[in-house]
């Protein structure tokens, strides 16, 4: 791969159809000549990297994470599907762009037909390059609604747009499989609030776009923020399944400006976080995922270890328990939250371990699962199980099992509790996996705001019911006004 080229804005881009058609070899070169209006101000110090990986057929999937308005979507979703049709339709005969809703699937295939039907210079060095509706009954959809989101130009190009969620897999334009596939915010803020909608979006990107695009030549493009810790973007980025990964946020580690020209000043800096609030700025423009500001516990909170003690045993394993008896999609899920107590320099650490049971069970298999960990991780362990309503029945059956059962009799609210716990997460006496609990702590940084909050109960029941077992923890109680 060729390193990306320096972006400078050219002279004379229309002195000669020659000069013009030079230069629209590359991305970059057609859009600064056809789409003058999008390229209005000098670019940022991360444009020439990004026209250059957009562009290059040899990535065959590319993650793009960008600052809100740094024209990661005008560059992805409309120059390049108009480059790579107009100037390469038989290497991208057949190009889909997807987004999170219909409405906006509408508008992006809507300003592609614009330029193709109102752009003069496009028009004039390509033809009449139309975009056409034409009967495929392997893609129609419902109607009017399809035929806005379907076009096919006059050099065999089709363009068709598609939301989240909908079929990719299977669909063809005559002979060809999708050649390019562009995912653009393919989630929103509300969307990524609860686990059940993050795993589907993932499933539907896995099944049906990246298994229907053409094995060998097709090329996928995801596109958009760090909306949670936990949304697809994150799971792409830190899941190593191929993408090469483009982070653009607004600042650099040392607070230099990525793009001078859209904020001149410190003071046209200070104006947009301001304008945005803090939480938006940190997010959407230095691509830090953070919670709000009434978080209990915040990432910065956490603590992390890379290995486990090496040659020390645990003095005692812990388990909190918060059960939920349904294999109904969207009921609470059976948490199982472990703990190894490790004691390093004569001080009590509380290692968590990774991966978290946290299913839709049965409360037979949910007996069979718990009898099992003493025997897998061996050593004494503590199941600390939530002692309310139905809940007694496991702890009798545990004990039943002889496995050594401590109730929890739950006091004041979620939020109260996890604020009990939370000087121990602080002060570094508890510590997580760098992978392994995603999940678990997006439930505590996100506490009210998740719609389930299952891992996060049975971790506050683990912390609190080491600390009762006279670990030399320092002990943290409610007092009664």
């Amino acid at each position: 791969m060729n390193p990306a080229p320096q972006l400078q804005l050219l002279d004379s881009p229309f002195d000669s159809f020659e000069g013009r058609r030079e230069s629209a070899k590359t991305l970059l070169g057609f859009s600064l000549v056809y789409l003058t209006n999008y390229f209005t101000d000098p670019p940022a110090t991360f444009h020439p990297e990004l026209f250059h990986c957009l562009e290059d057929a040899a990535l065959k999937q590319l993650l793009i994470v960008g600052f809100r308005g740094s024209g990661k979507s005008t560059d992805g979703s409309l120059a390049l599907p108009l480059w790579a049709a107009l100037e390469k339709p038989e290497q991208y005969p057949f190009i889909i762009l997807i987004s999170d809703s219909t409405r906006q699937a509408t508008l992006n295939i809507t300003a592609i037909k614009n330029e193709l039907e109102t752009n003069a210079l496009i028009k004039q060095d390509y033809g009449e390059i139309r975009g056409n509706v034409i009967e495929d009954f392997s893609l129609k959809g419902d109607g009017e609604e399809w035929q806005k989101q379907n076009i096919v130009l006059s050099n065999g190009v089709r363009i068709l747009a598609r939301s989240r969620g909908q079929k990719v897999r299977g669909l063809r334009h005559l002979q060809h499989r999708p050649k390019l596939v562009i995912v653009d915010d393919p989630e929103d803020g509300e969307w990524v609030r609860t686990k059940e909608n993050r795993d589907k979006t993932e499933r539907w990107l896995r099944s049906e776009v990246i298994g229907g695009i053409d094995a060998r030549r097709g090329r996928l493009i995801v596109i958009g923020n760090l909306l949670h810790m936990d949304s697809l973007l994150s799971r792409l980025k830190t899941t190593g399944t191929g993408f090469k990964v483009l982070e653009f946020p607004l600042l650099t580690a040392d607070n230099v400006c990525t793009w001078p020209a859209m904020y001149p000043t410190l003071q046209s800096l200070k104006d947009k976080e301001r304008d945005m609030g803090a939480i938006a700025w940190q997010r959407e423009m230095l691509l830090r995922i953070v919670s709000d500001d009434e978080a209990v516990i915040k990432p910065e909170d956490i603590h992390y270890y890379d290995e486990r003690p090496l040659n020390a045993v645990a003095s005692i394993k812990g388990h909190g328990i918060d059960l939920a008896i349904s294999q109904k999609e969207g009921a609470d899920y059976t948490a199982i939250v472990s703990g190894e107590v490790f004691y390093v320099d004569n001080t009590p650490k509380i290692f968590i371990r990774p991966n978290p049971y946290n299913e839709h069970v049965t409360f037979h298999n949910f007996l069979q699962h718990v009898r099992h960990i003493p025997g897998e991780l061996k050593g004494a362990n503590l199941f600390f199980v939530e002692d309310v309503a139905y809940q007694k029945a496991a702890i009798q059956e545990m004990e039943r099992s002889l496995l050594p059962v401590v109730p929890m009799k739950p006091v004041h609210d979620k939020r109260s509790r996890l604020q009990v716990v939370a000087p121990y997460i602080k002060n570094g006496t508890v510590l997580f996996p760098r992978n392994g609990c995603e999940q678990l702590l997006g439930q505590v940084f996100n506490l009210g705001v998740e719609s389930h909050d299952d891992l996060c109960d049975g971790l506050t029941y683990l912390l609190q019911g080491l600390a009762d077992q006279g670990l030399e923890l320092p002990k943290i109680q409610w007092v009664e006004a």
